[in-house]
């Protein structure tokens, strides 16, 4: 007879895992979209607000601010409370929020919005990827999990679709961008309405009657028999005591930690920049219009899918470690070819706002080399750390923990993401942003090395229960 986490381990693909994907991709569509949308809504407001380049900044970086916090809170609240604990609370947030953000009067009513809708956001990250974790078959968890974490690009895609074909609205394109954010969050939220607990938390809690009811959820197939068996057996287990959440920092597990931690801030101190303000990032690139800024990020989100899939169809083979080196150096040697691209472009003095300027003169083939390159960062990234860093994390830590691990992990990151989108375009202003690219490849080339000096290899593993 197997036990209780083994049954879990080797359970085959059932209704309930499939509803439990969908729930939790579906979280993280919504921040694909946020994160998309936000580009094409202050390249907007820049115009229609006249917003000083601080404004801009803070309208690209409240909602990750608020992340930081809801993941920290969020981890710890579903170790303690249990995943089911919040997962209806953090879609709420983000519904009022995103309907609260199409409606504001002001820059500073917007951030404070997206600042709380951050946090809902945040707060989904660790509780998704634990469900996850915690639920699928060992043998598929790296590959479900990658297609959950995936529809972050479907999110994207669809954000930069929305923008573009509501450019023609006028005044009013960028609430409808945002409020167009909240319609999913309702199908999110009925779709979770009756997911159960984890049955690992509730082992951990001394509840194996509770876990087992929840495996009889997920495979059908174990008789009652079995099924009181597996209950007998796991109530003359000794429950060992709750493992605090500072054992992240200590000597057993410092080592995933740092790798949970150090290549996700490295992913998102580079990605952010370069997703969030792709239509800035183009404008400075050659791309002059407003349509063509918008239509490229659109584009360029598309591109996402080019490493994605392939990444989902043999992570459970090829591990997470290997995508995730690759992923880094790849996307660093393509904004190399973008940043030298630009460097090389021939310009001229002229005369624009009253002022002697040097504009650079981007041929067709230029432009296509740049856009090119950016394809391939976009490409690369989601290959590897777009979307490994996310499962490496919900794997390496026990059960008591995980959410906390996970949770820490994000917030983490999010400490990238934040310096990314407020200090990187005041950097990009100061060196330009071909030399700004350049730094950011040298950023993902550590981000590869830091990989391979912490790596640990979870592959079709099962997970640890206790410390």
């Amino acid at each position: 007879m197997s036990s209780l986490l083994e049954s879990m381990d080797n359970a085959p693909m059932s209704p309930l895992h499939r509803q439990l994907a969908w729930a939790a991709g579906l979280g993280i569509f919504l921040d694909g979209y946020d994160t998309i949308i936000v580009g094409a809504v202050l390249v907007l407001l820049a115009r229609q607000w006249h917003l000083g380049p601080s404004q801009y900044r803070w309208g690209g970086t409240s909602a990750l601010a608020g992340a930081f916090l809801g993941a920290f809170i969020g981890g710890h609240v579903a170790d303690r409370f249990g995943r089911k604990a919040i997962y209806l609370i953090d879609l709420i947030t983000f519904f009022f929020a995103a309907v609260l953000c199409s409606a504001a009067w002001n820059i500073y009513a917007l951030v404070a919005f997206r600042f709380i809708l951050g946090m809902g956001i945040g707060a989904d990250y660790p509780i998704s990827a634990t469900y996850m974790a915690e639920f699928m078959p060992k043998n598929k968890r790296g590959g479900v999990i990658t297609w959950t974490f995936g529809l972050w690009t479907g999110g994207a895609i669809v954000a930069g679709l929305v923008a573009y074909s509501l450019l023609s609205f006028g005044p009013i394109a960028w609430r409808l961008m945002l409020l167009v954010g909240a319609v999913p969050a309702l199908f999110v939220i009925w779709l979770r309405r009756n997911l159960p607990e984890s049955p690992r938390w509730y082992l951990r809690h001394g509840q194996a009657e509770k876990a087992a009811a929840v495996l009889a959820r997920v495979d059908p197939s174990i008789s009652p028999d079995e099924l009181s068996a597996i209950v007998a057996a796991e109530q003359k287990k000794a429950v060992a005591p709750r493992t605090p959440w500072r054992v992240l920092f200590q000597k057993r597990f410092i080592r995933a930690t740092l790798l949970v931690c150090i290549p996700w801030f490295i992913m998102d101190l580079v990605g952010y920049y370069l997703t969030i303000y792709t239509p800035l990032i183009l404008g400075h690139l050659g791309f002059k219009t407003a349509h063509q800024q918008i239509l490229g990020s659109a584009i360029l989100s598309v591109t996402f899918l080019l490493g994605y899939v392939p990444l989902a169809l043999t992570v459970d083979r090829i591990g997470r470690i290997w995508p995730q080196i690759i992923g880094f150096v790849g996307s660093a040697g393509a904004l190399v070819l973008v940043a030298l691209t630009a460097l090389h472009v021939p310009v001229k003095h002229l005369m624009e706002h009253g002022q002697l300027q040097w504009v650079p003169q981007y041929s067709a083939l230029a432009l296509a080399m740049v856009f090119l390159g950016m394809m391939l960062s976009q490409a690369f990234n989601a290959f590897g750390p777009g979307n490994t860093t996310y499962v490496l994390a919900a794997e390496v830590y026990p059960t008591d923990v995980r959410a906390a691990g996970h949770g820490f992990a994000t917030a983490f990151s999010r400490l990238g993401a934040v310096a990314s989108t407020f200090f990187l375009p005041v950097l990009g202003k100061a060196i330009g942003t071909p030399k700004l690219l350049l730094i950011l490849a040298a950023g993902s080339v550590l981000g590869g090395v830091t990989t391979w000096l912490f790596r640990i290899d979870t592959t079709n593993k099962p997970l640890a229960q206790e410390a």
